[in-house]
Parts: structure tokens; C-alpha cells; sequence
């Protein structure tokens, strides 16, 4: 969701660039709806994770969308183990490498600018780079740090958008449903159902302030149809957000990620703050008309 301020269908021969970057730290468990310190392995877990995506009005009503990301790292540490002979074992596993890419198209079943309201369905596909677990030294990291699912995905996406000229005010959802398939060693990640609502409001010209609230809800993970305990939540996120245009065509958005409610099936560590940061531009494509020379 770094880019997510950026949504909706492009007008025709419009191509749009996003690029982000999202930090993240975790070093809480959960079981259920409360913090549980009882036989916890690990002292934090974090990644740093770019993204790029390019979107391109196919007519005014059709967008279609690519997109893939990069984890630089994707690491978690252990607690220190105290032995008895006063030995101190610490043990950090990081996985690094492409993420899955992903296709997506958008239809504007509803656009009418001078209302500014827009409704749009979306339905698209991601992918693995490989459906192979990434190996270190010969070893097979844990599932918890690899860059990718190693599976493929299927979504679909409502985008409602209100506009209010008259206070400079705008109102828009994105609700989107994720469904995973099942890899080819028998895993298969769990389902989610993403619900945002987004306020933005400009402050002065080029410069605007979002409030985001998000609800991600995640079914349980299955290990060749047996479900993982330890796996599915309900995460509930606040992020204020500060978008800034330089001279119109650069768009430069800061967010943070403050979660403010969690429940985590069985036990499981979950994310303390995040931050992102994008930059998008958009490009007209489509041929420019011809100037005419009239003779004196």
C-alpha cells in the first residue's frame, strides 16, 4: 500500500510510474488479542522492500497495471540462549531477493469527472519469479524470510472515489481480495481481504494530508490441507499520510503504518510501525496536435 494514494483509472495514453520504499519492524508477540512473552523465540524480525509499478490507460474507461518488488533483506533474530557455561548463542536468518509480480486490469464502470466520482472493478494475477525456496549456504530459509510466496495469486478490487471541490476534500476506499494457491511443496499461504478508507484534504497548493485506516484480515496458511496454527490475523492500521507535488508532475507521499488493533491466531509475532515512502509521475502518451501555419 506505499503507492496506494496513486489509484483509479488513467485517462487514455496516460502512463504512470510509482516507485516505493517500505520499512518494517516487529518485535511484539500476540496470541490472540494480547501481548504474550511465553516461550518466544525471536527478539525482532524487519525487511526493507522496494517496488515499482507502471500503469497505462488503454482507453479512458481501461487501465492495466504491472508491477514487482525486491526485498533487500527480510531478517529475524533470536533471542541470545544463556548456556551453562556462560556461552551466549544468537542466531539471525535473512532472506533477500524478487518478490512476486503481479498484472492487473481496471474498468471504470462509473467515471464522471465533473462530479468527481469514480467507480472502478479490478481483477488481475500475480507470479512468482521462482517457485523454488531460496537456499543460503545450502540450507532452505525459514518460510518467515523468504522474499516470495513461490506460489501463484489471483485478485479482485473495488475503488469508489468521492471528490468535494468546494472544501478541497476527498473521500476514496480501496477493497481488495487476495486468494493464493497452493506451491508446489504442498503450502499454501492464507487468503486476505484488504479494506482501506482514505480522507484527503488539501492544505496548501501541491500539498496534501491523508488519513488512512485500514482493516487486513487473513485466513489461516494450510500445510498440504492441514491448516497452521500459528498463522491468519485481524489487523487494524491507522496511517497519516503527507503527499507533496512537485510543480504538478512529481509526486512525492510519507506514511506510517501505526497498527492500533491486533488478533493473531495461535502465536505469532506481529508488526510495531512501518514506514513508506513513494514517488509517482504521470506521462501523456498520446500524440500532440498539430499546429497549422495559415499563409498571409
Amino acid at each position: 500500500m506505499g503507492a496506494s494514494v496513486y489509484v483509479g483509472v488513467l485517462g487514455r495514453n496516460t502512463l504512470r510510474s510509482v516507485a516505493y520504499f517500505r520499512y518494517n519492524y516487529s518485535d511484539t508477540y500476540f496470541q490472540g488479542s494480547g501481548k504474550t512473552n511465553e516461550n518466544t523465540a525471536l527478539k525482532y524480525a524487519s525487511y526493507n522492500f522496494s517496488g515499482i509499478g507502471i500503469g497505462y490507460g488503454v482507453t479512458k474507461r481501461l487501465t492495466v497495471e504491472a508491477d514487482f518488488g525486491y526485498f533487500f533483506n527480510k531478517t529475524q533474530q533470536s533471542k541470545d540462549l544463556f548456556l551453562s557455561d556462560s556461552t551466549v548463542l544468537t542466531f539471525k536468518e535473512k532472506g533477500y531477493g524478487l518478490s512476486n509480480g503481479g498484472i492487473t486490469l481496471k474498468y471504470g464502470v462509473f467515471v464522471a469527472p465533473a462530479k468527481q466520482v469514480e467507480i472502478t472493478l479490478g481483477a488481475g494475477f500475480r507470479y512468482p519469479f521462482t517457485t523454488n525456496p531460496q537456499m543460503v549456504d545450502g540450507v532452505q530459509l525459514n518460510r518467515d524470510v523468504q522474499p516470495s510466496t513461490n506460489a501463484f495469486g489471483a485478485s479482485g478490487m473495488f475503488f469508489y472515489n468521492k471528490g468535494f471541490s468546494s472544501i478541497t476534500l476527498r473521500v476514496f476506499s480501496i477493497n481488495r481480495y487476495d486468494y493464493n494457491f497452493e506451491g508446489k511443496d504442498g503450502y499454501k499461504y492464507g487468503n486476505i481481504l484488504l479494506n482501506s478508507l482514505f480522507v484527503s484534504k488539501k492544505i496548501i497548493k501541491y500539498f496534501f494530508a491523508i488519513l488512512q485506516v485500514r482493516n487486513e484480515w487473513k485466513t489461516n496458511d494450510r500445510d498440504n490441507g492441514t491448516n497452521v496454527v500459528n498463522s491468519g490475523f485481524d489487523l487494524v492500521t491507522v496511517s497519516p499520510t503527507l503527499s507533496y507535488s512537485i510543480a504538478g508532475r512529481w509526486n512525492v507521499t510519507a506514511l506510517c503504518d501505526i497498527p492500533v488493533y491486533k488478533y493473531y491466531n495461535g502465536k505469532q509475532m506481529t508488526p510495531k510501525y512501518s514506514f513508506a515512502l513513494s514517488v509517482s509521475r504521470d506521462f501523456n502518451l498520446g500524440r500532440k496536435p498539430k499546429t497549422v501555419i495559415q499563409e498571409k
